[in-house]
């Protein structure tokens, strides 16, 4: 027991010490792995550097589809590119502005006394953000937060959109 809580230490420790690379999500080639959020949406994240100034980002989001107990589900998978700005640097953190566009699959599935209701929509969306992390922390962690507008019709049916904020939190390898 002693030797796994002198491993924790000693791991949590070495993760609070910045090196010269602690603003990795700005370097080319960066992998960031995460979540993201946004008022119409969430899920698990992933975001690519291209090169400095643009990104990828892949986001599977609202993954229950077919496993809810309430007979309402949904599954949304969206593609983002980002283009960064100039990062800056301030006293306890460093930041990096960014728009974005993106285009995504949603579907809706909905089970209600034995009639099964099933929707598909392309969404689309714009915005921009910032993505920043604190000095002095965790090598590699940054967090995002956004404004956009998204627009998700189904089939005439019924339709969802407008002005969101978000946010979001990865970890840069």
């Amino acid at each position: 027991m002693k030797k796994i809580i002198l491993i924790t230490v000693a791991v949590l420790s070495l993760s609070f010490i910045n090196d010269a690379n602690a603003q990795r999500y700005t370097e080319e080639g960066a992998i960031g792995v995460g979540l993201a959020w946004t008022s119409l949406n969430y899920g698990v994240s992933a975001k690519y550097n291209f090169t400095e100034e643009h990104t990828g980002q892949v986001i599977v989001g609202s993954a229950n589809y077919g496993f809810s107990f309430s007979g309402a589900s949904s599954f949304s998978l969206t593609g983002r590119y980002a283009y960064n700005f100039e990062a800056g640097d301030i006293d306890f953190a460093a930041f990096q502005p960014y728009v974005y566009g993106q285009v995504g699959y949603w579907t809706y599935k909905y089970d209600f006394l034995g009639t099964s209701f099933n929707q598909n929509s392309i969404a689309i969306g714009a915005g921009g953000g910032i993505e920043w992390s604190i000095n002095n922390f965790i090598d590699g962690l940054a967090f995002s937060f956004e404004l956009g507008y998204t627009r998700i019709s189904f089939d005439g049916i019924a339709s969802i959109g407008g002005f969101n904020g978000g946010g979001g939190i990865h970890y840069y390898f």
